[in-house]
C-alpha cells in the first residue's frame, strides 16, 4: 500500500473512531451484542425528542400528521436501499427478534407441520421457535451444523421433509461468525414448498446483504450491533410475492389501510401490515441517520473491507497461539471470532480478557464451549495484536 493510501486509511480510521466515541484504551467492544453508536444517530434521536417536546403542545396537529407518516416512509426506504428491496417490503419493528416473531407467527400452520432451524441459532430465535412449535403443535427439528464446519445446506437437506413449512437460519452464526450460502438453502426450501426466514442480525454491517440475490422470503435485522445504531431500530423484509402468506398477528391502526376508521378490515398490502400503533419513532429515525452516515461518510466498501481484514487477521493471529483451539472458520465475512483456550474455562477467560479492556462473551452451543470476540471497521491493528497477546498469556498460565 502506498504512503498516500496509508495516510488516507489512518485518517479515515481516526475519523470513524472519533464519531463512534471509541476510547483509545478499550481494545475490543462486544459488538456482537451491542456495538458502539455513531454520533449521527445520537444527534438525530436527541433532535427528534427535542422537537417532540415542543410539538406535542405547540403544534399537536402538525406533530401527528408529520411525525407518523413521512419520517417512517423515509426509514423504510433507507432500509430498503440497504437490503436492496422496495420500501413496501419493509416493516419496522423493535428488533430482529420481533421481526422473526412476526414472520413465525404469521404463517398458517396445520398441526403436524414442521419447522427446521439451524442447530447454532441464538436463543433470540430459539425461544420463539419453541413457543410457536408448542402453541401450534408443530414438529421442530434442528439441522446439525456441528460447530459450523458442516455445510449448512446439506444439514438443512438432511432435516427437511414433505411436511416442512418453514426454515429459520442465521446468515452469520452468532456462535462462530461463519457466513452461510442463503441462496442454496432458499432454493432447496422452495423446491419443498417451504418458506425461509433469516436471522440477519450478525450479518448486517459486516458484509454486503442483498436480499433479492439470496432469494429468501424474510430477513430480520436491527441496527444496534455492527451497524452502530441505537437499540430498538429493527426491521423485517418480507418478499412481496409471499406477503399474503405471512399474516399480521399483532396489529394496530397502521396495519390497516383505513387506519381502522372505515368500519371494516382493510389490511395493508405492504409490509407495513406488521406495524402497530405507537412506535419508537425517534429511534427509527436515528437508525435512518445511522445508515446514511455509514453510506455517505464512511462508505460500505471501507466498512466491509476493513471488517473482513480485521476479523480474518485476528483469526490468523489466534490460530498461531499455542493452546488455542479455533472454533470459527477462517476467511469469513463477519465480525466474530470464536475459540477455546485449552484447560481454561471460557467464563474465566472472558473475565481475564475484560481486565485487559477486551470485552467478549462465552459461547455454550459449541463443543468445546468457546470465547467469542467481536471486531469491526473501527479496530486498529494494535487491537488485534493485543487480543492475541492476551490469549497467549491466558493459555500459558493454564
Amino acid at each position: 500500500m502506498s504512503t498516500q493510501n496509508l495516510q488516507f486509511q489512518d485518517e479515515k480510521l481516526a475519523y470513524v473512531r472519533k464519531e463512534l466515541g471509541v476510547i483509545d484504551d478499550v481494545i475490543a467492544i462486544n459488538a456482537g451484542s451491542w456495538g458502539p453508536m455513531c454520533r449521527a444517530a445520537l444527534d438525530k434521536v436527541k433532535q427528534v425528542y427535542d422537537d417532540d417536546y415542543v410539538a406535542r403542545v405547540s403544534a399537536p396537529d402538525g406533530y401527528y400528521q408529520g411525525h407518523y407518516t413521512t419520517d417512517l416512509e423515509n426509514d423504510r426506504a433507507e432500509v430498503g436501499r440497504f437490503l436492496n428491496c422496495s420500501s413496501g417490503e419493509v416493516g419496522l419493528c423493535e428488533s430482529s427478534t420481533s421481526a422473526m416473531n412476526i414472520f413465525l407467527w404469521g404463517v398458517d400452520y396445520e398441526p403436524g407441520d414442521e419447522i427446521v432451524a439451524g442447530s447454532l441459532e441464538n436463543p433470540a430465535a430459539g425461544v420463539p421457535l419453541w413457543v410457536v412449535a408448542k402453541r401450534r403443535k408443530l414438529k421442530l427439528t434442528f439441522a446439525d451444523q456441528g460447530n459450523g464446519e458442516k455445510d449448512a445446506t446439506q444439514a438443512i437437506q438432511n432435516a427437511i421433509s414433505t411436511k416442512t413449512k418453514l426454515i429459520l437460519i442465521s446468515h452469520v452464526s452468532f456462535a462462530n461468525g461463519n457466513r452461510i450460502d442463503l441462496k442454496s438453502i432458499a432454493r432447496l426450501a422452495h423446491e419443498k414448498g417451504a418458506l425461509v426466514i433469516v436471522d440477519g442480525i450478525q450479518a448486517v454491517g459486516t458484509g454486503k446483504v442483498d436480499v433479492k440475490a439470496t432469494e429468501v422470503d424474510g430477513y430480520a435485522m436491527a441496527r444496534h450491533k455492527f451497524l452502530v445504531g441505537p437499540d430498538g431500530a429493527g426491521a423485517l423484509y418480507v418478499k412481496k410475492e409471499v406477503i399474503e402468506q405471512v399474516n399480521p398477528t399483532f396489529t394496530g391502526v397502521f396495519s390497516d389501510a383505513g387506519h381502522g376508521m372505515t368500519g371494516k378490515l382493510d389490511v395493508m398490502k405492504t409490509a407495513q401490515r406488521y406495524e402497530v400503533s405507537t412506535r419508537p419513532i425517534p429511534v427509527f429515525v436515528a437508525g435512518t441517520a445511522c445508515l446514511k452516515w455509514l453510506d455517505g461518510k464512511v462508505g460500505w466498501d471501507y466498512i466491509y473491507e476493513s471488517t473482513y481484514r480485521n476479523r480474518n487477521k485476528l483469526w490468523s493471529l489466534l490460530n498461531e497461539v499455542k493452546g488455542v483451539t479455533m472454533i470459527s472458520l477462517p476467511n469469513q465475512e463477519s465480525g466474530l471470532v470464536t475459540f477455546a483456550i485449552n484447560g481454561v474455562e471460557p467464563l474465566e477467560a472472558v473475565n481475564r480478557f475484560k481486565k485487559a479492556r477486551i470485552a467478549c462473551r462465552t459461547i455454550i452451543v459449541t463443543k468445546p464451549n468457546g470465547i467469542r470476540v467481536s471486531v469491526g471497521f473501527w479496530n486498529r491493528q494494535s487491537d488485534l495484536e493485543a487480543i492475541a497477546r492476551e490469549a497467549k498469556t491466558i493459555a500459558s498460565s493454564s
